[in-house]
């Protein structure tokens, strides 16, 4: 099975509905006891507080979720990015790998100047001693 097959389940929204339900269910059993006008003073005064937790909190739940999704991704293609990390690495030392080629050129070139002169050097030798 290749990795482009393997599908991402989101079950985490769906856990956090499915709490928020609960709590809903409970909110509502527990407010039925109390008169019209102490709901409305309730939900006057929490209504405010409730959407500052939501704004306060949204931001949290972002990162969360994001790292969360960002690791089931990495996670669910983990060759795929071990091979574009390793691209990246590549790509940012491809410069220093050629500086050293630049620099380890010249020393190179003249041992094997060297190595040529020797070995017509002997030769010569061989051929004037023989």
């Amino acid at each position: 099975m290749s990795t482009y097959a393997k599908t991402l389940t989101m079950n985490t929204p769906e856990l956090a509905l499915a709490n928020l339900e609960a709590v809903t269910e409970k909110f509502n059993a527990a407010t039925e006891n109390l008169t019209a006008a102490t709901k409305t003073v309730l939900m006057a005064a929490g209504a405010p507080l409730l959407g500052l937790a939501f704004v306060l909190a949204l931001p949290l739940i972002c990162v969360a979720l994001t790292a969360y999704y960002t690791a089931k991704l990495i996670a669910a293609r983990s060759a795929g990015v071990a091979r574009y990390v390793k691209n990246v690495a590549l790509f940012f030392a491809a410069p220093f790998v050629g500086l050293a080629y630049i620099l380890a050129f010249p020393f190179v070139g003249v041992g094997m100047l060297c190595y040529l002169g020797v070995k017509a050097a002997r030769k010569w030798l061989e051929l004037a001693a023989g």
